[in-house]
């Protein structure tokens, strides 16, 4: 009867269980690794062979068959190279053991050939699936210890050695489960990154800031080299709010998969995404060999900030068509097909003419040059996008004006409040969504009545600007916003025309 280890696996940025079964039979001396397994699987059985003679055991002299169930999903990665062997070595009978919940233990780890644990990237992922199956422990190599105890009600055994494991298992070595250097709970805290109390001059901009971050609206802010633009975008996080804990350990997951969760902490802030305007779309949307998340994916529950936006390529700009309006992305290879989140908020700068001044005595391009600039941007592209809003040059009527007048917790308590106005109304409507953003035809609907004016005044704008459905339907969600703000149940015509007045790049270039 074949020996079955319990093992995990990683699909998307989750975990899903997995048996490894070996089974020694009758037959020549050979191992075969059956059940969708990459290069690095298959390369297995040199390692198992090499580190079984290292350690002083025996390789089984008839063949040795590891099934990696469920058979039909492709796996990658060395970290099934130690369920694989304590398999072979409990099924030859060379290895007994003897502690407890043995039958709810789980492995996972590489091995080399010399007996070491390797670590790998992704635990976290498994180790909240291994606690969602309330199985009691999970043994890992230790350079994934700090991470993997992060979750609790889990006991993680950090191991060094293939023979810290066998002593482990046959009670001859007693670990106690391994607990992360620093507390979970205050691994990371909000960073100094400014405040918008450094803002000058922008006063009538920020409300608008807050409006987008309160309901979770793409933002666009064109203006001259100087204005602000790039800072404003930048300080968003400190008035971003605060992550639940789901919301953690989904980010926290993906930064896992990605090799990018700093000092094995979970991530406690939202995300910030600059990429540079020369990266390929592969590296924004996700891919490569293994498929993995790419920037839209690691600004999930986040904000996505490409500055100088018409600089990217058109073909990186399209991309993000599918993540803005999905709020996902399906990443397809030969050997994989992977699904990743993507519910991030776009707020993305640039200049409004090439040489950066249109509209000042500084500027030196032609018409045609303007508009071929601007229309490296998509029309559907820029109808994704909530907001677009002109910021101004700073005009000093003061020479020794060096403060803004709105600081940054203003801010964040008026994003706070809209915020929990929203999830009230949600949650009292039986609603699965948290932002007025999310909200599809069905909600707008029941949230979004307007009056009698107020639908008028939207038909005619509609009309005259020619706008589309979406435009329309993010106009109203954008009101809804400004609603919230106000502290009003119902969209009056003040909030409409904010909403409105939002797009102005946009309803520039329908009259130009």
């Amino acid at each position: 009867m074949a020996t079955v280890i319990r093992s995990l696996g990683i699909s998307g940025i989750g975990g899903y269980p997995l048996g490894v079964e070996v089974a020694i039979i009758a037959g020549l001396a050979t191992t075969t690794i059956v059940g969708l397994g990459d290069s690095a699987i298959k390369e297995a059985k040199d390692r198992m062979e090499a580190c079984t003679e290292e350690l002083g055991y025996a390789y089984p002299t008839k063949k040795v068959v590891a099934n990696l169930s469920p058979s039909d999903i492709r796996k990658r990665g060395a970290y099934l190279d130690l369920p694989m062997l304590i398999g072979l070595l409990v099924e030859s009978g060379q290895v007994r053991p003897s502690i407890e919940a043995w039958g709810e233990t789980a492995f996972v780890g590489g091995i080399s050939t010399t007996g070491n644990l390797v670590g790998f990237d992704g635990v976290l992922p498994m180790a909240i699936q291994a606690r969602k199956l309330s199985w009691k422990k999970l043994v890992v190599p230790i350079d994934c210890s700090d991470e993997a105890s992060l979750v609790t009600d889990l006991d993680v055994i950090a191991c060094d050695t293939v023979t810290q494991v066998i002593s482990y298992l046959e009670t001859r070595l007693h670990l106690s489960p391994h607990r992360p250097k620093q507390d979970p709970g205050q691994s990371e805290k909000r960073g100094k990154e400014g405040d918008y109390s450094d803002v000058i001059g922008h006063e009538e901009i920020l409300p608008y800031l807050a409006a987008a971050v309160a309901g979770n609206h793409n933002l666009l802010l064109v203006g001259v080299p100087g204005c602000g633009k790039s800072m404003m975008s930048r300080l968003l996080p400190t008035i971003l709010p605060p992550m639940s804990e789901q919301e953690i350990l989904e980010v926290s997951s993906i930064y896992s998969i990605a090799g990018e969760l700093d000092g094995h902490e979970l991530k406690h802030n939202r995300p910030f995404r600059s990429p540079h305007y020369n990266m390929s779309a592969q590296a924004l949307i996700g891919g490569g060999v293994n498929a993995k998340p790419g920037e839209v994916t690691l600004a999930h529950r986040g904000v996505l900030f490409p500055d100088e936006l018409p600089e990217f390529g058109r073909k990186t700009l399209e991309s993000l068509r599918l993540p803005l309006e999905d709020r996902r992305v399906t990443i397809s290879r030969v050997n994989q097909t992977n699904r990743y989140p993507s519910d991030f908020m776009l707020v993305a700068a640039m200049n409004p003419c090439p040489c950066g001044y249109a509209g000042t005595n500084r500027c030196e391009c032609t018409p045609y040059a303007i508009r071929a600039y601007r229309q490296r941007i998509s029309g559907p592209i820029l109808d994704r996008i909530d907001m677009q809003k002109y910021v101004g040059r700073v005009d000093f009527s003061d020479g020794h004006l060096m403060s803004g007048s709105i600081s940054s917790e203003t801010l964040r308590n008026t994003v706070m409040i809209a915020r929990e106005r929203q999830l009230h109304r949600f949650k009292k409507g039986g609603e699965s969504i948290a932002t007025n953003s999310e909200m599809n035809s069905s909600h707008l609907r029941r949230y979004c009545a307007l009056d009698d004016d107020s639908a008028i005044l939207l038909q005619r704008t509609y009309e005259r600007d020619n706008l589309s459905v979406r435009a329309r339907y993010k106009t109203l969600k954008l009101a809804r916003t400004f609603a919230d703000i106000a502290g009003s149940d119902q969209i009056r015509r003040q909030h409409l025309l904010k909403a409105l007045f939002s797009r102005d790049l946009e309803r520039e270039s329908r009259h130009v």
